[in-house]
């Protein structure tokens, strides 16, 4: 299986010390050496860099674990190849990028979903896989779900969001493990199928308080981090939940009209 990280801030946080941490797990304190990638946002767009090659090796992510990188939104991943033949290249990497309303759509995939890549990606579909795996296909589900689901009004919201890919969600992790990690730069859809683990933390520093939540498959220190309910989504905004336990805070984004549907590649 991969590993995720992911981190939703109110302030920019330096991106850098967490990567840091989680890198001697790709392939030196864990078998997760099949190649790593991270995706910070500067506004809409994500700065997305990947290699297939083990994380605790690259001198690549060690050069970027050092720069000064801020941002309220990051996802990381470390993948462990499963199965092996769809092995170490750039297409099969996490995160995984798309464009969609104006905006970088970054996602990750823990698990594994071995029946969905025998049905395979619509050939109509907007949204179509650049490699092999089953996680990228499935990003690409998702996607088609929004698309087509959001259709042409004006805003939404996260609740609406998570309302209209909830059914594919249900679909996809019928076929196998589906913990995931969705950002479109303003928020992180959370997706924890069996094992995903949370961190409250609050920063001070000398421009004010930021909080911070942090995501991991398996805790990277030894704070108490908790486990997310299995089967349950979330979204964090600028180091809060706002849809989950809590009660979802107000927000709105723009809409483009779409005529995806809902579930094709399914």
């Amino acid at each position: 299986m991969c590993e995720l990280l992911a981190m939703s801030a109110s302030r920019p946080a330096e991106v850098g010390h967490y990567l840091a941490q989680l890198m001697p797990r790709g392939g030196k304190t864990g078998p997760h050496a099949d190649g790593w990638g991270v995706a910070y946002y500067e506004g809409r767009a994500a700065r997305v860099f990947k290699d297939p090659t083990p994380a605790a090796e690259s001198r690549f992510l060690a050069l970027l674990a050092e720069q000064e990188v801020r941002s309220t939104a990051m996802i990381a991943h470390i993948r462990h190849a499963n199965p092996s033949v769809f092995g170490r290249a750039t297409a099969n990497t996490h995160p995984f990028e798309r464009e969609w309303n104006g905006r970088s759509w970054v996602f990750a995939h823990n698990g594994k979903l071995p029946r969905l890549l025998e049905k395979g990606a619509a050939p109509d579909s907007r949204f179509q896989p650049l490699g092999e795996t089953d996680s990228e296909l499935a990003f690409c589900c998702i996607l088609d779900a929004i698309a087509g689901g959001i259709g042409r009004d004006k805003y939404y919201s996260p609740t609406t969001l998570v309302d209209t890919i909830k059914a594919v969600v249900d679909e996809l992790k019928a076929y196998g493990e589906f913990n995931f990690i969705l950002s479109d730069g303003e928020c992180l859809y959370v997706h924890a199928h069996t094992n995903l683990h949370w961190l409250r933390r609050t920063v001070v520093t000398g421009n004010g308080v930021s909080r911070m939540i942090l995501l991991a498959t398996a805790p990277l220190t030894a704070e108490p981090w908790r486990p997310l309910a299995p089967g349950s989504i979330h979204v964090y905004r600028q180091g809060e939940e706002i849809v989950g336990e809590r009660e979802v805070a107000p927000s709105y984004y723009p809409r483009v009209s779409g005529a995806v549907r809902m579930g094709a590649a399914i």
